[in-house]
């Protein structure tokens, strides 16, 4: 069974817009008396996801020029691991904002 990476990359990058712009009702804001753009957190993660899909975008190519006998075996490992390492990352966060999210959901008010 073969998972395409970048559309589940794709897909939450999404999800983490939605849930942004529901949240704050636009993306980004003004620190400072509107002096200093601050990105805001939502705008934070769709920038690492883009960094996720574009990775994971560049081991699937790696993987096709290898299957094809174009590529050089040490790039792919390379660019699998690190499109590994990325999705890991982003899964890690994703983990923890849904925590902190029910914890919050349990405070009493």
């Amino acid at each position: 069974m073969s998972i395409n990476v970048a559309n589940a990359a794709g897909a939450y990058t999404d999800a983490i817009k939605r849930m942004a712009q529901s949240s704050t009702g636009e993306a980004g804001g003004l620190a400072d008396g509107g002096k200093n753009p601050v990105a805001s957190f939502g705008d934070v993660l769709s920038q690492q996801m883009k960094g996720v899909e574009s990775t994971s975008r560049a081991s699937e190519a790696a993987a096709t020029q290898a299957a094809a006998g174009q590529g050089n075996l040490v790039d792919l490992v390379t660019q699998v691991a690190e499109a590994e390492v990325m999705l890991q990352t982003a899964v890690t966060v994703r983990d923890r904002v849904i925590s902190a999210y029910q914890e919050i959901m349990r405070m009493p008010i």
